[in-house]
């Protein structure tokens, strides 16, 4: 890893597309994902609204997409949206803020709609139990897990010893993916950063503070601690 630059470890699942001039960027994912079982008789029904909430679930999804009825396509987040309309499909709806919290605050949910939302097994159940106040019949699949990237833990620990500027986290799954493997102590001396509260609450519940963007993307990510570098952080 020597490099004249600052090193930053990436760890989310997939390469960042946006580069930088400033820092040595370092992809190691921590985790990939498995599509699970589902019951298929949920596609038979026509839907209003088909909320698709990450990249993952578009990738495991894509192959139901020409099977299942729906009227409109939500997304969460730029890079899902993108992904959905590279094969075809039309965001109708894409909160400003890249979150659960943001597409609640944003989306106008109408009694009686039906919601077909495939998530990870893992996902939070905020948006699902908020769709169900607001009078919509829900159909959760969950349609993909995330399971450890063994194959990255030799490379991980290569790169820690080489005492980098940064690590980055972008979900919880990834915190305890690390958690699992190292002790968070070697994190000491570390800027620590994460994409969204959840994932910055998960760092915190095993006792390591980081900081966040305002804007919940790698790139933003990567800008935040540029400009960290440049101002002497």
């Amino acid at each position: 890893m020597k490099n004249s630059r600052p090193s930053v470890i990436m760890t989310q699942s997939r390469e960042p597309e946006f580069r930088s001039g400033m820092l040595a960027l370092h992809h190691v994912p921590l985790i990939t994902t498995e599509r699970l079982p589902f019951d298929a008789s949920l596609l038979e029904y026509e839907y209003d609204w088909l909320v698709l909430t990450s990249r993952n679930a578009v990738e495991h999804f894509l192959p139901f997409m020409e099977s299942v009825k729906f009227g409109r396509l939500a997304s969460i987040g730029r890079k899902t949206s993108e992904s959905l309309e590279s094969h075809g499909f039309t965001v109708d709806f894409e909160p400003p803020d890249y979150s659960q919290e943001g597409f609640m605050a944003n989306f106008a949910a109408h009694p009686g709609d039906r919601v077909l939302y495939p998530v990870s097994e893992r996902a939070r159940p905020l948006l699902y139990e908020h769709l169900g106040r607001q009078g919509c019949m829900v159909a959760r699949i969950n349609l993909y897990r995330p399971v450890d990237n063994g194959p990255s833990r030799e490379a991980l620990h290569a790169l820690l010893l080489e005492a980098p500027y940064a690590i980055t986290f972008s979900s919880p799954s990834g915190v305890w993916t690390f958690m699992n493997w190292f002790s968070p102590d070697v994190l000491d001396g570390m800027t620590v950063a994460a994409i969204g509260h959840v994932t910055a609450e998960a760092l915190r519940e095993c006792g390591i503070d980081s900081i966040q963007p305002e804007k919940e993307t790698i790139e933003d990510m990567i800008l935040m601690l540029e400009d960290r570098i440049d101002r002497g952080v």
